[in-house]
């Protein structure tokens, strides 16, 4: 099955839209509420010292147990996707108001209960006008990182081996947008990690490699990292910039002379980018950053390029 799951940074970008309310529902056993058809059940057989077994409903394990899942909860919220979105079983509703959000609220329950599936009532969070989804905190106006993931992070021991520098470099990916010139920071890392299978053999972590990793602790832990959600009435400005390394961009507002971050954008070049003239590095920057911020250019309508 190659039906496609959510694009998560998408997916939080759409919250962005001047939301104020927000609940989470959750699947109970999510996998296990759909059952597999009777003919199919001897494809998902497995042995135990007991004898062979078949799964009755979708387990987790499968390879297409993700994307089907997926299609099915699509299917089920057909007529709520103007005010909610389905990551696997976990379900966000948003609204501007109030009284909104509970018509939004019960037409996603009914649509729910209609099919039969049940909530994780101890995980379901209702009207909240800040919630945690998709390893972030959003309100109507920002984005953060969850303190805990952070912490997470920042814990790592510095890395002794591919793997541990691996694990790293992956947990701190998913907030580069917070991070000004994240790509340029993690180039030596990247330089010892970015191995074939045959040559990771070759991976050694030097003295510009535990810079980096500190420097990228030190920015995680020295400020509070957030990011505003874009004003529509307001223009979007994007300012890029480029070295030798790589290419970078920030898209803000300025909105009675306070500078509101929307994103940080960065990303490391090819050896044959590396040959670009600075004015086609300019050029490579400002596609870069306007084709990973699709949603918040459409929204505005207006924007201006430093």
């Amino acid at each position: 099955d190659n039906y496609p799951l959510p694009n998560m940074e998408l997916a939080l970008k759409t919250l962005g839209a001047g939301y104020h309310f927000f609940s989470k529902l959750d699947l109970k056993s999510g996998f296990w509420q759909f059952p597999i058809n009777a003919k199919d059940r001897f494809k998902a057989a497995f042995i135990t010292p007991f004898g062979l077994y078949e799964w009755n409903v979708l387990p987790q394990g499968l390879r297409n147990a993700p994307p089907s899942f997926q299609r099915i909860m699509n299917k089920v919220l057909s007529s709520c996707i103007d005010f909610s979105l389905v990551y696997l079983d976990d379900i966000i509703i948003f609204s501007r108001t109030y009284r909104e959000h509970l018509l939004h609220l019960e037409k996603v329950l009914n649509g729910l209960k209609l099919h039969n599936l049940t909530l994780n009532s101890m995980k379901c969070q209702i009207a909240q006008q800040t919630i945690a989804y998709l390893g972030h905190a959003i309100s109507s106006k920002t984005i953060t990182p969850l303190p805990e993931k952070i912490k997470s992070i920042a814990l790592l021991p510095e890395p002794k081996s591919l793997a541990q520098a691996n694990r790293f470099i992956g947990g701190l990916s998913w907030y580069r947008k917070f991070i000004p010139q994240f790509a340029s920071i993690v180039a030596p890392i990247h330089a010892v990690t970015n191995l074939s299978k045959s040559q990771r053999y070759k991976f050694k972590w030097g003295d510009d490699q535990s810079k980096s990793f500190y420097d990228l602790k030190n920015v995680l832990t020295s400020r509070p990292l957030m990011l505003d959600f874009p004003d529509d009435t307001q223009p979007i400005l994007l300012s890029t910039n480029d070295s030798k390394a790589g290419l970078g961009g920030i898209l803000y507002q300025e909105i009675n002379d306070v500078i509101r971050i929307l994103y940080y954008h960065s990303k490391l070049l090819s050896s044959s980018q590396k040959r670009f003239h600075p004015i086609e590095l300019q050029a490579l920057a400002i596609f870069k950053c306007i084709t990973s911020n699709e949603i918040f250019f459409a929204r505005s309508g207006y924007y201006y390029f430093y």
